[in-house]
């Protein structure tokens, strides 16, 4: 695999720059870690969690920002399991241990010893080979004893891979396929240089080897290539191209979303594949949380992705930044856009919970559960919808909508309802 020259280092030599896009990328990995472990352990009666990080493309662990050394992502993920687990033993009265393996692969020689000084020189080396393993080595190589070491660890297989490749071919989607059916619940944040593999392709370039690593056919190619005629071409092809990553690695929920490097002038996809519903609405809020870095190449509410021949593409390239203005646009979509979706699910004969509606349309929105529910209480303030809990009540004032809660028509509509 071909080294990103721009971020090697060896030991006694000057450290590599960190752009922006990277830190953004390196404070999301460490953000989600704390909030995964907030998510799993908010059982009062737990002590005990067993987690397995995965740092596939973990470089050396030390950068320079300005005048200033920075860390890296193994650092930092390290840092937050360390912070996460002095907070549970704090909050718990019988206390709390995090039984945390992490592995940090890097296929180049001199990262992983420059990555190995620096843990012995932080106070790490009596962990290394117990519960931090360093491994020189192609991450597709690794893979198989990574997954068989979560296997054995217990029945969770409650584990992250954090895969930031440079590029978008270092990770073969078979690899990916293999991660999500293997193991129960793993979670997978992906990184993909999307605009790079734009102008890669071509229908000379068919059936090299780099792109049967992600799947991608001469047929494929072929018509992802049909779509650059046309205004609003690369956006085509980037939603064509989101549809294939989904079913080509079988993830059940997923976020596509984009980092846009301001130095590069390319985006590239954080993409955060999952088999749960809970995982992917945690990774839309933190997207909204750090929004400066973050872009969604298309519309505000639910159906965001995909091209609708009958709408003016253009109102779909509105630029999005999930900023104030972008979540003022989302809630005013939802609004639109419920009414008739519980209308027609209800004309059908069933019922909508509060679950099944979001990871019905979840995957291809940015649309949150908080986003979600706060106009669905809109609603039935304004006696367009009922909420029913699952014993049969019904929900009048409360400000909180449980999963199970069910969403319904009233028996008596305004007017002027938008139920119709």
């Amino acid at each position: 695999m071909p080294v990103n020259s721009r971020y090697a280092l060896k030991i006694g030599e000057s450290l590599p720059i960190l752009r922006k896009h990277s830190v953004a990328k390196h404070e999301i990995f460490e953000q989600y870690v704390e909030i995964y472990i907030d998510r799993v352990t908010r059982t009062r009666s737990q002590q005990m969690l067993n987690l397995t990080i995965v740092d596939g493309f973990c470089g050396g662990g030390l950068y320079r920002q300005g005048r200033n050394s920075v860390d890296g992502s193994p650092l930092r993920l390290l840092s937050a399991v360390e912070r996460a687990d002095a907070q549970l033993r704090n909050a718990r009265l019988k206390g709390f241990l995090i039984k945390a393996d992490f592995f940090f692969v890097d296929a180049t020689p001199e990262h992983i010893a420059f990555l190995r000084d620096q843990l012995v020189r932080r106070g790490y080396l009596d962990r290394l080979g117990k519960d931090i393993f360093l491994i020189n080595s192609a991450f597709e190589d690794a893979c198989p004893q990574i997954v068989a070491h979560i296997q054995n660890k217990g029945r969770a297989h409650r584990s992250l891979f954090f895969l930031d490749q440079f590029g978008w071919k270092d990770v073969a989607f078979t690899t990916v396929r293999s991660i999500l059916t293997q193991l129960r619940k793993p979670e997978i944040l992906l990184t993909f240089a999307v605009d790079a593999l734009v102008n890669f392709l071509s229908v000379k370039t068919a059936e090299t080897e780099a792109l049967m690593a992600i799947d991608l056919a001469r047929e494929d190619v072929r018509a992802l290539m049909e779509m650059r005629d046309g205004e609003g071409w690369r956006y085509l092809i980037q939603n064509g191209l989101y549809r294939h990553i989904q079913r080509q690695t079988g993830a059940s929920f997923y976020t596509p979303f984009f980092i846009h490097s301001r130095e590069s002038h390319r985006s590239y996809w954080l993409l955060h594949l999952s088999t749960h519903r809970q995982a992917r609405d945690e990774m839309g809020k933190l997207h909204w949380r750090i929004n400066n870095h973050f872009q969604h190449h298309g519309g505000a509410g639910f159906h965001a992705l995909g091209f609708d021949p009958s709408k003016d593409l253009r109102q779909d390239l509105m630029p999005f930044m999930f900023d104030d203005d972008a979540r003022k646009r989302s809630e005013a979509a939802v609004l639109g856009q419920l009414p008739r979706m519980i209308h027609a699910a209800q004309k059908q004969g069933s019922d909508l919970t509060l679950e099944e509606l979001f990871a019905s349309q979840c995957n291809e929105t940015p649309v949150t559960s908080d986003i979600l529910t706060g106009q669905l209480l809109f609603l039935r303030d304004e006696g367009e919808l009922a909420i029913v809990d699952e014993n049969g009540s019904q929900k009048f004032r409360s400000k909180h909508i449980d999963w199970t809660d069910r969403i319904l028509l009233p028996s008596q509509r305004s007017l002027f309802s938008r139920l119709g």
